[in-house]
């Protein structure tokens, strides 16, 4: 209850992270059949679809986009919205922007979710360390991983960059558990699910938010956003059904 011309929450419409994390907090798998067809027409994704709809339909999340809002800390300071989903890397930007006033009036938590904690999920992000098969330096290439993957050197990483430590190990250090604002990363990590390892991901990921900001700006109903959602899905894995049948030799 913020007021006229405020709001509880900001979820830019240009963000494809949060409705993928209604989802997958509903149990919808957002892909099926081996990540070959669209699961978004499917119960559980309507579910958690309906209800970040609500957040909007509600007047609790303004619909916009991240564009069109100036300066994330001065609204987030001046009361515009209360809450907002991000990762990490903000802890140093909310220290640095906002007034000294403000410094005790703010926190982090981990994601609620629809049954409790431990639906609670949020995406698995973070980078890799690969090795490629056909490199000419594979021991030293390894030797650099296993560097990087140790928990001192990941807690230093951490201390200059603000990345999260990767190893578990790493989240015993007292200065991490000291921070109840990184507290609550660490507990998030433990509550995470990868988005579908295909390689049309990063496609998808756009057409979701491209649907979803059709429906929130009322351009469509939610029934044609998520049924042009899947149409266009489906049209990018078709590919996929194809060669996945294939190997069962099976037909298309």
């Amino acid at each position: 209850m913020v007021g006229k011309d405020k709001f509880a929450i900001f979820l830019p419409t240009n963000e494809w992270n949060p409705p993928v994390i209604a989802g997958l907090q509903a149990g919808s798998p957002l892909l099926s059949d081996d990540g070959t067809r669209a699961a978004f027409r499917d119960s559980a994704f309507r579910r958690g679809f309906d209800w970040y709809m609500n957040l909007y339909f509600e007047g609790l999340a303004p619909s916009i986009s991240g564009n069109e809002v100036a300066n994330l800390y001065q609204e987030f300071a001046r009361g515009y919205f209360s809450m907002y989903i991000s990762g990490p890397w903000q802890l140093g930007e909310f220290r640095n922007r906002l007034p000294a006033e403000l410094q005790d009036d703010w926190g982090t938590a981990p994601l609620p979710g629809p049954t409790g904690p431990a639906s609670g999920v949020s995406l698995a992000g973070g980078s890799s360390l690969v090795l490629y098969r056909a490199s000419k330096h594979k021991a030293e290439a390894w030797k650099l991983i296993e560097f990087l993957a140790r928990p001192d050197v990941q807690l230093e990483f951490w201390r200059l960059s603000g990345d999260l430590p990767g190893r578990v190990e790493a989240w015993r250090d007292p200065a991490l558990q000291a921070d109840p604002n990184m507290r609550a990363f660490g507990e998030q990590l433990t509550r995470v699910v990868a988005t579908p390892k295909v390689p049309e991901w990063e496609q998808i990921a756009i057409r979701v938010q491209e649907q979803v900001e059709r429906a929130v700006r009322r351009a469509a109903p939610p029934d044609s956003v998520l049924s042009d959602l899947s149409t266009q899905v489906d049209r990018m894995l078709e590919k996929r059904r194809w060669l996945h049948a294939r190997r069962q030799g099976g037909t298309r």
